[in-house]
């Protein structure tokens, strides 16, 4: 598992912890929870509720990583 260094500070992976997953730094909750979410189109304010040691700084980062992932994958351009 190699974490992106753009994201290496807000997650870590620690063999003792979570058996290695890659996780939100400070926290025990795998980056895939936040990905498993969003796929399932969970209502944010119920992600929080959930997850309450998650912010949207510590999340939009890696939102916006996979987005930007995803568009490269495609061939797509970012627009600004």
């Amino acid at each position: 598992m190699t974490i992106p260094r753009e994201l290496q500070n807000i997650l870590s992976s620690d063999p003792d912890v979570m058996g290695g997953a890659i996780c939100f730094t400070d926290t025990r909750i795998p980056v895939d929870i936040l990905l498993d979410n969003v796929a399932a189109g969970t209502d944010w304010d119920e992600f929080y509720d959930a997850y309450p040691d998650l912010t949207p700084e510590m999340v939009k980062p890696v939102l916006q990583w996979e987005n930007r992932q995803a568009r490269r994958a495609m061939g797509l351009e970012l627009v600004h």
